[in-house]
């Protein structure tokens, strides 16, 4: 009896060891792997996948991130929403980058430093790649999410909240808006208006802007650009009538 006692706790000391050996192993094995962070588009988490790391000594090789993500369906997100990136505090990284891996042909692909990225506009029908670089003291890893970007309407942030109403956007020369800002009771007859003297900016952010004319006033209702004058008595005039013909 007191044998089979012994080899009763004999192998459930061995058994015990062998599962906190392997537990030790599995600890460290996923020490070697990078951390997986949160990634989100306006608080929604989306799915990713890990690329080229060099983390505790093992590196891998680089990936083509639209040939891995082939089968991997894309997540929907719309122009101006935010992507954003966390890491659990304890392994926070030095620092992060997140850009475009690809665009429409012609168009710069944006990349910002830090953790977070208002969601550029596509212009094409191709699945958009973003890729995440984590910096460590000593580490790096990299991580990549596809999406299916929906456009916003072309010049979006100046159409008209109010369906009554036109909205205008004063593109004028450098160092001449107070020449060509319109009198307050024309104002507002109008949802708003807006003037700028930097037309490489606008032209950076909406690329659908064509004109290199200025003084122009591009003129928008609920739903597109509807009307573009150069004459600021047109505009007013126009405004004035009744602001919807």
């Amino acid at each position: 009896m007191m044998k089979r006692k012994l080899l009763f706790y004999g192998t459930t000391a061995i058994l015990l060891l062998i599962v906190l050996i392997a537990m030790d192993r599995y600890k460290l094995y996923k020490e070697e792997k990078p951390p997986v962070p949160s990634i989100t588009v306006n608080g929604q988490e989306i799915p990713s996948i890990v690329g080229q790391y060099d983390w505790h000594g093992t590196k891998t090789k680089k990936i083509e991130p639209i040939k891995a993500m082939a089968g991997m369906n894309p997540t929907k997100v719309k122009e101006k929403q935010t992507l954003e990136v966390s890491f659990p505090p304890e392994l926070e990284p030095a620092s992060m980058t997140i850009s475009q891996v690809n665009s429409a042909p012609g168009l710069e692909k944006k990349t910002v430093q830090g953790n977070r990225m208002q969601i550029p506009k596509s212009l094409t029908q191709e699945r958009i790649y973003f890729k995440i670089k984590a910096q460590w003291k000593k580490d790096y890893s990299t991580y990549y999410v596809k999406t299916d970007i929906e456009d916003l309407p072309p010049f979006y942030d100046f159409l008209s909240k109010d369906p009554g109403k036109l909205s205008v956007l004063a593109i004028v020369p450098r160092g001449e808006s107070e020449k060509y800002d319109i009198p307050d009771e024309v104002k507002e007859k109008l949802d708003s208006f807006h003037i700028s003297d930097d037309m490489e900016s606008l032209k950076k952010q909406y690329p659908e802007l064509l004109t290199n004319v200025t003084p122009v006033y591009m003129i928008f209702n609920s739903e597109f650009h509807q009307q573009t004058l150069q004459d600021k008595d047109q505009l007013i005039e126009r405004v004035m009538d009744d602001g919807r013909d």
